[in-house]
């Protein structure tokens, strides 16, 4: 059923809101919001406006709301400014506003009443510090530092007096005593993202967390915190709020993407429980009435404020598929499906007790909300035979190798620098050929080919092609090629027909044009014809100058009118590439004339697209990454080094090429391999990933207290360096230190190693550690 006039809408978003302590009114604020309602059977009614008036700063612009647990006048504020304001909305005007406390340099995300001290309240701040106040004062009595960027979330234990929960931007929850403000009772990382949101369960020593993860952690704090659940979401974590009265459901509501409300049975963290979808833009706050189970308020930046039945709330649980499959990565598939139960066939007379138990059975197991994490269900899972598994085998392979076991094997066997290019590619292809990679192979015979030579070790300079060459003598190609011009000059005086005349004036008019010394009697090649042999070819042009180079092609002379001489290694046959003259009757009695030159000269060609090997090479990459084998494209764009800056390759490709491959490596856990590729990026994005989440907490090993001091392994309870010495010699240890984050012992590797290689429990307080 749905409340009458569950919903109101407001003049502004609302970032928070907050109950009373009799849960007749309710809260809430925002930026340009902070208003008190009432709430009754008949839906909201309008109490009370904070912000009336004029004279309006920072102070009144809201990020969250707290009220007291003891006065049902008083409320808290953080302000978007740091301002931490106490408000009494019984009286007038701006007498409201009974405190203003100015000790945040930043903004101040959260704050929150003591359960039991009327007076007390706290507050976390985006400078990294917790405020504690007392209503009685104009001014903070205790800071506590986080050593974080930001507080992001504070809350009071409901099971012990003086403990209040903190969680941080750095993924980490910290437990204090409000009557020990230099350090934290506990600490440890929550999640491997920004936590936002922190809330007690209301019976046991349990604390949820959610974070940018988007995951919601229930962490048992009896003794050394350990992690209890995880509830896996779809977007990022905003709010947790335990549902009374149930001791597995938790609300909880995205801080984007995600506008619905979900509750979760903790015991079934996948699927939700129940979800409101009545909001159209993302849920900022939520609260449970009270002791009632069954009513949700809730608001959102849509400017709404909603009042939830339970029962009105849709099921998702019922709309999903019974069944599902899956694919790892050794190719082996997994098959889930619904265990339905039947009755028992009966032969004869039938059975009406059986029945009818059996009908009570079921309907007790399917129906209510109690069974909701009880899942009946069967897996199969089908195993990939070898024989079948479709990778070809390699010379020294004696069954096929799988597609992980090729991925890994590159992983650690391809080189990326170190040597020279040739030397890369050589080994590389050998690599490949190993896993039968035989595209790859081919790629990096065509690397070694193409940039192995000289030519293209640093520094990288674009050579000039034969046609922009307009002194001979400048180039020793072309020194080459005119020094033989004087001997073949009197073969090419004739054409293919055996006219001289007209090859004589053609070489005169050349040389006149041509000539930049003026007529100083330096003999030129002509333009018209093309005077390489096959070993000159072969011997004098280099890739380098690909702009001689065209489809098969060497041109040589001016592109306005470029002649072409068929490439030998390529075999063209330029004659049936064209259409044959017919032959007139006169021409039949023509002998051929003596000692016809073995090259052939066409006037005018057409021009013809230059071949571009660097453009090829890009292509190539991109089609590994179609088929997805980013491993090679990118260990080939390494493997090049300052050559790879002439590929027509956009920097945003690779970089997401450099994503691709580290987060392929870090799902087979090869970190020494990805942080090598990270180690060899030029993109300043792929650099920075060795620097997140560097930060290593450490604890004393006899009284487990973080040691925050600067003074290394020194402990301030202890007072001593016992955690800096070894657990195994009894020495301080002085170099290279493995400590065991379970236990928090540690000492010299040599002495470590040793002793695991015949125990498996810590020497000093038998702890089983995993050492690696």
């Amino acid at each position: 059923m749905r409340y009458p006039d569950s919903r109101i809408c407001m003049e502004g978003h609302a970032n928070a809101l907050a109950l009373s302590k009799d849960n007749t009114l309710i809260a809430v604020a925002g930026r340009s919001l902070l208003k008190v309602y009432s709430i009754d059977d008949y839906g909201f009614r309008e109490v009370c406006n904070m912000r009336g008036g004029k004279n309006q700063n920072l102070s009144y612009s809201s990020n969250d709301v707290a009220w007291s647990t003891m006065d049902c006048n008083l409320l808290a504020t953080a302000a978007t400014n740091g301002v931490v304001s106490v408000w009494d909305h019984s009286k007038c005007g701006r007498q409201k506003q009974l405190l203003v406390y100015n000790e945040h340099e930043r903004t101040a995300h959260t704050v929150t009443f003591h359960s039991s001290e009327p007076n007390i309240l706290i507050s976390g701040s985006q400078d990294g510090t917790i405020k504690c106040f007392d209503i009685r004062s104009d001014k903070s009595v205790n800071t506590y530092f986080s050593n974080s960027e930001s507080v992001r979330d504070v809350k009071f234990s409901p099971h012990e007096q003086n403990i209040f929960s903190a969680v941080s931007e750095n993924g980490t929850v910290q437990l204090w005593d409000m009557r020990k403000w230099d350090k934290c009772m506990v600490q440890f990382t929550a999640h491997y993202g920004p936590v936002y949101t922190c809330d007690w369960h209301p019976t046991r020593k349990w604390l949820a967390t959610g974070s940018r993860d988007k995951q919601i952690k229930v962490w048992d704090m009896e003794g050394r915190p350990g992690l209890e659940y995880t509830i896996h979401t779809i977007a990022v974590v905003g709010r947790v709020k335990w549902r009374p009265e149930r001791t597995y459901h938790i609300a909880s509501c995205a801080l984007v993407v995600d506008y619905s409300i979900h509750v979760w049975d903790i015991r079934r963290p996948y699927i939700p429980f129940a979800s409101f979808n009545e909001h159209t833009n993302v849920t900022t706050g939520i609260a449970w009435l009270g002791s009632d189970s069954h009513c949700l308020l809730s608001t959102s930046k849509d400017s709404t404020l909603h009042k939830h039945a339970f029962e009105d709330a849709t099921r998702p649980a019922l709309k999903a598929n019974a069944q599902g499959a899956s694919l790892d990565r050794y190719g082996d598939i997994s098959f889930a499906n619904k265990i339905k139960e039947y009755a028992p066939k009966t032969s004869g007379v039938s059975n009406t007790k059986t029945s009818s138990s059996f009908i009570n059975r079921r309907k007790s197991i399917v129906s209510g909300s109690i069974q909701f994490h009880l899942d009946h269900s069967r897996m199969y899972k089908f195993m990939l035979k070898d024989a079948f598994s479709g990778f070809p085998l390699s010379e020294t392979d004696s069954k096929p190798r799988q597609e992980h076991e090729c991925f890994i094997g590159c992983a650690r066997e391809l080189i990326m620098s170190g040597k020279k290019i040739a030397e890369l590619c050589e080994h590389n292809s050998e690599v490949s050929k190993k896993y039968s990679k035989h595209n790859a192979t081919t790629l990096w015979n065509f690397l070694k080919l193409f940039y192995g030579s000289n030519h293209f070790e640093p520094p990288f300079e674009h050579r000039s092609s034969f046609s922009n060459q307009k002194n001979p003598i400048n180039s020793r190609r072309a020194t080459q090629v005119a020094s033989d011009w004087p001997q073949q000059r009197s073969d090419l005086s004739q054409d293919l027909n055996g006219n001289a005349q007209e090859a004589t004036h053609e070489i005169a008019a050349t040389n006149e044009d041509d000539d930049p010394l003026g007529g100083s009697g330096v003999e030129h090649p002509p333009t018209s014809s093309v005077i390489l042999s096959e070993t000159q070819i072969i011997s004098e042009i280099t890739f380098d100058n690909f702009e001689l180079l065209r489809n098969g092609f060497i041109y040589v002379g001016p592109t306005e009118a470029a002649k072409a001489l068929a490439f030998p290694a390529l075999h063209h046959d330029v004659q049936a590439a064209r259409p044959q003259l017919e032959i007139k009757a006169s021409d039949h009695e023509k002998s051929p004339p003596p000692h016809v030159p073995t090259v052939l000269k066409v006037s005018h060609v057409p021009p013809i697209p230059m071949w571009e090997p660097h453009k090829f090479v890009a292509d190539a990459l991109m089609l590994l990454n179609d088929v997805g084998d980013v491993q090679t494209a990118l260990t080939v764009i390494i493997a090049l080094g300052e050559a790879r800056k002439l590929l027509p390759l956009e920097d945003a490709l690779v970089e997401h090429w450099f994503h691709t491959y580290v987060d392929q490596l870090h799902r087979y856990e090869l970190w020494n391999e990805a942080c090598e590729v990270i180690n060899r990026s030029w993109l300043q994005s792929v650099q920075q990933l060795n620097q997140h989440s560097t930060a290593m907490h450490t604890n004393c090993g006899d009284c487990g207290r973080p040691l925050g001091n600067k003074v290394g392994w020194y402990c301030d309870k202890c007072k001593s360096m016992q955690s800096a010495k070894c657990c195994v010699c009894g020495l301080i240890v002085r170099g290279v230190y493995a400590w065991c984050q379970g236990c928090s012992h540690g000492g010299h590797i040599e002495h470590l190693q040793k002793y695991f290689a015949k125990h498996s429990k810590c020497p000093k307080c038998g702890h089983l550690c995993a050492y690696s």
